[in-house]
């Protein structure tokens, strides 16, 4: 990256002296970018010699002698406007773009536009890298596939958010799991304090991963528990969750109206989907129902308290009169899907609950429990509000149709669809 491009665009949010612009490096773009003071004043001349900038007069300093003030020519608007429009030559460069142009030299939503296909296609080959790691069944390349597949992953998830105009100018970018001052982001959501990433907290599943990242939307995977909690106490905007009551057969809506009784609150299905037992690739430990769990040849890995996969999978033990505390490993718990798929391919465990679409994904095969209903649940004014209609509108079309054809197990006969509501005739036939 020529050091040229970001100080000018720094140059772009108001005059600054050099001093000046060394800190605001410092501050706003590291570890992404450094500059020191010899390099910075070579690209200050350089910049002035080209018409790029100007000098804009001198400030006085407490602290040290008089310092002068530069300021960006329309030429050097144009170069800024012009580097920011191109795709980044790699990841440093493109949270340099970013963070700029959320700072106010451009808009984040064109910048991420621009390098959006270049990157998807570079997730692409880190998914398709870590399948034959996988495959190779060498751990060395399978934790450095790994990592690379969630490095680009996160820059897929930054990509979306920018895209869909979650960053404004002036505002640092919000971080996934942020849920500090609850109340006053949910009043935010009306326009009062600036536009913000819709929060869902709950059920960790992979297309809604995507549907956030592709919305613009700050996604945790607290579990199905921890996310109807989290909205009952207001930290979120809607909860992700799988949950099927015993006593009417019925999935979410009674766990909602015995936490919100007094919410008009909404269930919009994102899919069907297999869930059950992750197990290593050809299934050597020929495991075939929730029973098999008793062997002691298996080892197992759960999913922690606040999983609604773990409470499908007390449920098919307790229907096989099977205590689930008297299975071997039952209190080694992770947090995600994702965490039980990597514990079996990396020799740690022998079979873990978790869906069809997750052990596809990691090359591992699938024993299955159950077909479930995967619901989101919000307020009817979280619903109706603006920053809903971008979640909604990438629910209901067809890119979300065609990355659910990426993976195992997705029924999308009910995706979009209001499935349950505290006042029925909201319920869409």
């Amino acid at each position: 990256m020529e050091p040229i491009a970001p100080i000018l665009a720094l140059l772009a949010q108001g005059p600054s002296h050099g001093y000046d612009l060394r800190g605001r490096v410092e501050r706003g773009l590291q570890p992404f970018w450094r500059i020191d003071f010899g390099q910075l004043y070579r690209v200050l001349h350089r910049a002035l010699h080209e018409g790029l900038i100007a000098a804009a007069g001198r400030r006085r300093s407490d602290r040290g002698p008089a310092r002068t003030l530069y300021r960006l020519t329309p030429r050097g608007r144009a170069a800024v406007d012009a580097w920011l429009a191109e795709p980044a030559q790699d990841d440093d460069e493109l949270m340099v773009k970013l963070t700029l142009a959320a700072q106010g030299a451009g808009r984040p939503a064109r910048v991420a536009a621009a390098n959006r296909r270049r990157f998807a296609a570079r997730l692409d080959e880190a998914r398709d890298a870590y399948r034959c790691a996988v495959e190779s069944g060498d751990r060395g390349r399978i934790i450095a596939g790994d990592a690379l597949r969630r490095r680009c992953e996160a820059i897929e998830a930054t990509l979306g958010l920018a895209q869909a105009e979650a960053v404004v100018r002036g505002t640092a970018m919000p971080r996934s799991g942020d849920t500090a001052r609850p109340r006053r982001a949910r009043r935010s959501m009306g326009g009062g304090d600036g536009p913000r990433a819709l929060r869902i907290a709950g059920s960790d599943d992979p297309l809604l991963g995507w549907l956030a990242r592709e919305a613009g939307c700050d996604a945790q995977f607290v579990g199905s528990y921890g996310g109807l909690w989290a909205l009952q106490r207001c930290e979120v905007d809607a909860a992700s969750l799988h949950l099927l009551d015993a006593d009417t057969n019925e999935y979410n809506a009674p766990f909602l109206r015995q936490l919100l009784p007094e919410s008009d609150w909404v269930l919009v299905n994102l899919a069907w989907r297999e869930n059950g037992m992750i197990v290593a690739r050809g299934n050597p430990r020929r495991v075939a129902a929730a029973d098999d769990l008793l062997r002691d040849d298996l080892r197992f890995v759960n999913r922690q308290r606040e999983a609604g996969t773990r409470v499908l999978l007390m449920r098919a033990l307790r229907a096989a009169q099977i205590d689930p505390s008297s299975i071997a490993g039952w209190d080694n718990a992770v947090a995600t899907h994702d965490a039980v798929a990597r514990a079996i391919v990396l020799g740690h465990a022998d079979v873990g609950p978790g869906l069809r679409a997750v052990a596809a994904s990691w090359d591992l095969d699938f024993v299955p429990l159950v077909q479930e209903r995967y619901d989101i649940a919000l307020s009817r004014d979280v619903l109706e509000s603006a920053h809903c209609r971008r979640l909604l509108g990438v629910l209901r079309g067809r890119s979300l149709r065609r990355e659910a054809g990426r993976y195992a197990g997705y029924d999308l006969r009910d995706c979009g669809r209001i499935v349950g509501a505290a006042r029925p005739e909201l319920i869409r036939a």
